[in-house]
């Protein structure tokens, strides 16, 4: 029974990836116009006798690089892009595209100009006092995208249509299908991070001197790859005046809190900064004349570092306006970042390496022990209560929803659990998830009760047919790929320069 469950669930596995592809290449890439205009450069692929332009591929290309760098913000880089083969597989992806055109026009799914217009009329962001705003869509960015996602997605609706009318389920499918997807079972299970475990060694001195000589160049690697570690941040020694405005201050307040700030800013002097920061301050520092301590840059409120920039030593700062207050500053003294030397760090970075090596040693044989217990079908409790370790269990529940309790949505782990049995409970593996490996053993399994039977006949019906529907797209999209006459020009010219770089290497 568990293994028709896995079967099912893997079919349905890969037809959601297929549809994901499709549904992705007519939502976002639109209807993929393949007019080669002069000066577009010549077409990057071919299918079936239509071309790619040039123009085409850099407009999605460039839709895409700028959802990565929306996604990745700061850690945007092209080195990312480059390693992930974007331009690769985004021609890929219009290369699909054009075959699910081609197959649609051939079907005779057609969307008119007049049907995208009326799509675009009801769309309500693009509406103003229940009326279309031609101005505002106007002005939007790349239209030639957005239509095309439009009317891809009109059009694909149209295909699920089509197959969802030729869709017919029998009642003895919907009845199997119901007591092979809600049958009922409680596992138990356990979480084991091996590298948390693992015990710290300190190296020995013959340790380090004989890491030392075998290996310098990883040291060296693990010294310029984390070089942030071992720079000392640049600092400042700041005296500080500030006058607070209370939480939600009412705007006559936060006049009057203004006002008392910009009398002390006519005051305060460098001379005299300490004397009035005791009398005056709201600062937790008054006391002590206003004296902050060294504070590492980068860590202030934007407003109090692009003061501290324009501050000379012993300078006062003039009135700073922040979410605390208003402030004045004096900069007494300041640190320049510094950069530790190798030569200084060379035993420190040793020694952590080491340690490291050690941790992996251990969690890595101690893992693999485990695992050869539970391939030869040999007890682990004992292990996980020398270790600490809690087995818990999920409570009963249905493994079609794709969620254990405690666990999540995991489809490695949900795969493992569907192939266990009453007559083999534990499973033979670990399965590895967000740098914890899990145990897993079957309490109980529960068939549908037959007086449950057809309860849920509606929306078993409804699934079945959507996995269906999904079935016959995959066998679709399967045969266009076997019946097309594809000629990809991006991906042949980078066979070329590997095999140029191949034949300068062995000139060489």
């Amino acid at each position: 029974m568990l293994e028709a469950i896995r079967r099912k669930k893997e079919n349905l596995f890969y037809t959601l990836i297929l549809v994901a592809i499709i549904f992705v290449m007519l939502f976002v890439y639109g209807s993929g116009n393949s007019s080669n205009a002069k000066g577009e450069g010549a077409p990057v692929a071919w299918v079936n006798g239509e071309s790619i332009s040039q123009r085409e591929f850099q407009q999605v290309l460039q839709y895409r690089l700028s959802q990565y760098q929306q996604m990745l913000g700061a850690q945007y880089d092209e080195k990312i892009i480059s390693a992930f083969k974007i331009p690769e597989k985004t021609l890929e992806e219009l290369i699909k595209y054009k075959l699910v055109s081609q197959q649609a026009k051939e079907k005779g799914i057609l969307v008119s100009d007049e049907e995208l217009a009326d799509r675009i009329r009801s769309l309500p962001y693009y509406q103003k006092e229940g009326k279309f705003d031609s101005a505002q869509y106007l002005k939007l960015p790349n239209r030639g995208i957005e239509e095309g996602r439009l009317r891809g997605e009109i059009q694909t609706g149209r295909w699920q249509n089509y197959l969802i009318d030729r869709v017919r389920i029998t009642p003895e499918a919907i009845k199997k299908d119901e007591i092979v997807t809600q049958a009922k079972i409680e596992l138990a299970y356990a979480k084991i991070d091996f590298a948390a475990l693992a015990p710290t060694i300190e190296p020995s001195e013959k340790d380090l001197i004989e890491f030392t000589k075998t290996g310098a160049t990883e040291v060296s690697s693990y010294y310029d790859s984390h070089l942030k570690e071992f720079t000392d941040p640049a600092s400042v020694e700041l005296r500080k005046i500030r006058i607070g405005i209370p939480f939600q201050a009412s705007d006559a307040v936060k006049a009057a809190a203004k006002k008392r700030a910009e009398e002390i800013q006519k005051e305060v002097t460098a001379a005299n900064f300490e004397v009035i920061a005791k009398a005056k301050s709201d600062d937790e520092y008054a006391k002590k004349g206003g004296l902050a301590g060294w504070i590492t840059r980068g860590t202030l409120e934007k407003s109090l570092e692009q003061a501290i920039d324009k501050l000379q030593l012993g300078e006062v700062s003039s009135l700073i306006e922040t979410s605390f207050g208003y402030f004045v500053l004096k900069l007494e003294n300041k640190r320049e970042a510094k950069v530790q030397s190798l030569e200084t760090v060379r035993n420190k970075i040793t020694s952590k390496l080491i340690k490291e090596k050690a941790k992996s040693y251990w969690a890595t044989e101690k893992r693999q022990g485990i695992e050869k217990l539970l391939a030869e079908g040999k007890p682990i409790e004992a292990e996980l209560k020398k270790w600490k370790i809690e087995v818990k269990k999920t409570g009963t529940f249905n493994l079609s929803e794709g969620n254990i309790p405690g666990i999540g949505q995991v489809d490695s782990i949900l795969d493992g659990a569907t192939q266990l049995s009453k007559a083999q409970p534990v499973s033979k593996k670990l399965f590895y998830f967000q740098e914890q490996y899990y145990f897993l053993k079957l309490i109980s399994f529960e068939n549908l009760k037959m007086a449950d039977i057809g309860k849920n006949r509606e929306a078993t019906e409804k699934k079945m047919g959507s996995a269906i529907q999904k079935a016959l797209m995959e066998s679709w999209q399967d045969n266009l790929q076997k019946k097309a006459v594809i000629q990809n020009e991006l991906l042949a010219k980078a066979k070329q320069v590997h095999s140029d770089a191949g034949h300068e290497t062995d000139e060489d």
